[in-house]
């Protein structure tokens, strides 16, 4: 629980203010009935756009940074943040995504599969300051994007972790999950 109350500070003190009115919440429940809290921050003046979901034990954020091309997911539940450099073609730029937000779009449009190595993220500070307020202290690793029907067999195991409008499939072998 500290590690979640840290991470939350840590990306509050990371966001701070500069969102104001490009804050959007949503509040639903999940396959269980449980309650759910989400929140999406978009900054324009940073170029980055932050998720996150309140669900108890099993929070997760993401931040989209687009002025270094990286995304970040942080799991605070198992310790882990997984970074993958951004598909620029596929991905929307950040008005396109404040703007499927603002418009209802269905929850969970962009559909997003990655393949997590072993490979230790080393150099934190090379990716930016999003990477290092939302990951410092935990284990990151590097992933790819791939198709999703790349992980439906072959040992891998998925976490899949939906964030309002963005459904992420994050796959890697047994040690990681």
């Amino acid at each position: 629980m500290k590690t979640l109350i840290l991470a939350v500070s840590l990306l509050g003190l990371f966001m701070d203010s500069a969102f104001g009115n490009n804050a959007i919440q949503l509040i639903n429940k999940d396959n269980q009935g449980s309650t759910v809290y989400q929140t999406v921050n978009i900054n324009h003046n940073t170029n980055v756009a932050a998720f996150n979901v309140y669900s108890g034990t099993h929070s997760t954020n993401a931040v989209v940074d687009y002025n270094n091309g990286i995304i970040i997911y942080q799991m605070p539940y198992k310790r882990i943040c997984v970074v993958s450099r951004m598909n620029k073609e596929t991905f929307p730029n950040i008005s396109q995504l404040e703007n499927m937000i603002h418009e209802g779009q269905p929850v969970n449009p962009l559909q997003r599969s990655y393949g997590i190595s072993r490979r230790h993220v080393t150099n934190m500070a090379e990716l930016g300051g999003p990477i290092q307020a939302i990951c410092g202290g935990m284990t990151t690793y590097w992933a790819t994007e791939y198709q999703k029907s790349r992980f439906s067999r072959g040992g891998r195991f998925c976490v899949q972790v939906n964030l309002l409008i963005l459904n992420v499939n994050l796959c890697g072998g047994l040690s990681l999950f």
